[in-house]
């Protein structure tokens, strides 16, 4: 058996979503020793056809999006 992917958790809810759960997402490591990650949660709509990699990068843009809005909204933007 080979992994694919880091792993990550999912939950389901009664609201039909499911909260994705991703901790070290993105790795940024410096001689060998990582020093910086992401690590998110994010509520996605359930979806018994996607495949482990369409969640991950699914998961990944919607944790996009919520920091664009974050930033936005720190830098006063509408």
């Amino acid at each position: 058996m080979e992994f694919i992917g880091q792993p990550f958790i999912i939950q389901n809810t009664v609201d039909h979503n499911w909260l994705v759960t991703w901790r070290d997402a993105a790795v940024h490591p410096m001689d060998g020793a990582p020093v910086e990650s992401v690590s998110f949660t994010v509520a996605l709509p359930s979806r018994a056809d996607l495949s482990i990699r369409e969640m991950q990068t699914f998961a990944l843009k919607r944790a996009m999006e919520l920091l664009q809005l974050k930033i936005r909204l720190t830098r006063g933007d509408s």
